[in-house]
């Protein structure tokens, strides 16, 4: 019987083992079958707190990276390491010394970087039960991923990059190079006008028919401005941008509307019969993007963009929902609007 997650964990280091990430964690990956998970993971977690003291105490110059690999704070040590003394004023070389110092430093704080956020992509692949796609993972997705990765040194964006890793294994193609880029560049500000948009998203698009209840959650017309500025959203700026659903059932109208775990289920018996909303589009970037949070449904304005469906003749059912796959979900808690 397989482990929750186990074939998803497999993918991801059959992807990563020949590029050189995760490298730190490699031998602890190997001892895994012989020990329990979280003794493992507990040991990894210590080895990379101590290797983050190591390199912030070797760019300050308080230890050493010796020639053997290992690092001393002895002073003999340490004055063993540096370049012998000379009666020559030793300008350059000092500057030579601090250089490769300084180097070092950084390409293990890069190293303890990627380890993380390979950690935090087996923390999310470790809870899925999906089959892996056959499909691998690109060299040249994974390379810019590295790179992206191995930058940034607080636990928020390892655990984000763990997530995009864990995302792409699961589905190659999920996030594309150019939303790596977008991520890359992302500022804190615009992190936070995303974060204050995105209860707003239902089924890919953004419903205009109630711009004051919008407005009264800060979600003015110059932030989606904003937001289509940076590719998130599009027809901000379009009068009167409309989007056509049809049945999803051939027997009766039946269509699933949903926004991060809630779900608007909008019914009637003619399946011929047209929805018509009126909307902000999301674009493919603003979808990939979206992913990525752990966002909730703002339940006021679902009840706002129900009420303005009934009005068209539909039944509308509110609740929860749950996926099952890419392409079905389990619907509880139903009541009608």
């Amino acid at each position: 019987m397989d482990v929750l997650g186990e074939k998803l964990l497999i993918k991801l280091w059959q992807s990563i083992a020949d590029r050189g990430i995760g490298s730190l964690l490699k031998p602890w990956q190997m001892r895994r079958e012989g020990r329990a998970a979280i003794d493992v993971k507990r040991d990894e977690l210590l080895v990379l707190a101590q290797a983050e003291v190591d390199a912030s105490a070797i760019r300050s110059g308080q230890k050493v990276l010796l020639r053997d690999g290992t690092v001393s704070e002895h002073p003999r040590e340490i004055y063993a390491a540096l370049p012998a003394p000379s009666s020559e004023p030793l300008l350059l070389p000092a500057i030579d010394e601090i250089v490769e110092r300084n180097t070092r430093a950084d390409a293990i704080r890069r190293e303890i970087s990627l380890s993380k956020a390979v950690m935090y992509a087996e923390e999310e692949l470790a809870q899925d039960s999906a089959e892996p796609s056959s499909n691998a993972v690109s060299d040249d997705w994974l390379l810019r991923w590295r790179e992206c990765a191995a930058n940034v040194s607080s636990d928020e964006l390892q655990s984000l990059w763990g997530k995009v890793l864990a995302g792409e294994v699961k589905n190659p193609g999920r996030y594309s190079l150019r939303t790596l880029e977008f991520l890359r560049n992302l500022s804190q500000e615009e992190a936070k006008a995303i974060e204050k948009l995105s209860p707003f998203v239902v089924n890919d698009i953004v419903f205009r028919g109630d711009k004051s209840l919008l407005e009264s959650e800060g979600v003015t017309f110059s932030l989606l401005l904003a937001m289509q500025e940076l590719g998130i959203v599009s027809g901000v700026d379009a009068l009167g941008l409309e989007i056509t659903w049809s049945s999803t059932a051939q027997d009766r109208f039946e269509r699933a509307l949903v926004s991060y775990g809630r779900v608007l289920m909008v019914k009637h018996t003619d399946p011929a019969k047209k929805l018509k909303v009126q909307i902000y589009q999301v674009t493919n970037l603003g979808r990939q993007i979206l992913r990525l949070g752990n966002f909730q449904a703002n339940e006021t304005y679902l009840r706002a963009l129900g009420t303005s469906i009934k009005s068209q003749g539909f039944d509308v059912d509110m609740g929860i929902c749950v996926p099952v796959s890419d392409n079905e979900i389990t619907l509880f808690n139903m009541q009608s609007l």
